[in-house]
């Protein structure tokens, strides 16, 4: 079984979402103030900037990275105590939750905050390495639980031939 490459893809969609914390998502250059969004939320890049959004509007994104790198975390180590079907068949599920989180998080920040926040300034975003991130993961995510179904399919049929 490849138990260990699928923990490997969990690991690293783990690392690749807990680098959101330290790489900017986007920034907005407009006329009077300059942007930056990651998942802490919104900052001026100036020192007398004014930010108009609140410390509590981009809260749904942290907490969507955050989910997204505990579930991460917790299947990459779980796959390595697996040894029974049920052990499997709950990580499987665990990795599909990962993957609705995962497309949550770019829908919930493309389709709405990447908009909003380049509003109030009239600026159009300037995508950052962090805007690119999920999709590896979730590339990796998907990966990760299509060899974990076919090691379900392997385990199902070592035991029909006992």
């Amino acid at each position: 079984m490849s138990q260990r490459l699928q923990s490997i893809f969990f690991f690293l969609s783990a690392l690749l979402f807990a680098l959101l914390f330290f790489i900017p998502i986007a920034e907005y250059f407009g006329e009077l103030n300059l942007l930056k969004f990651n998942v802490f939320g919104v900052e001026s890049l100036l020192p007398d900037g004014d930010v108009p959004f609140k410390r509590m509007f981009a809260l749904p994104v942290l907490i969507l990275t955050i989910t997204v790198v505990v579930l991460s975390g917790y299947l990459a180590m779980g796959l390595f105590r697996a040894v029974k079907l049920a052990q499997f068949v709950k990580l499987h599920k665990l990795a599909r939750i990962d993957i609705i989180v995962i497309v949550a998080w770019i829908a919930v920040v493309f389709a709405y905050y990447i908009r909003v926040i380049g509003t109030p300034i009239g600026a159009d975003p300037t995508f950052k390495v962090g805007a690119f991130l999920p999709l590896p993961a979730l590339l990796l995510t998907i990966a990760a639980a299509s060899g974990l179904k076919k090691d379900i399919k392997k385990v199902r049929s070592t035991d029909r031939i006992r």
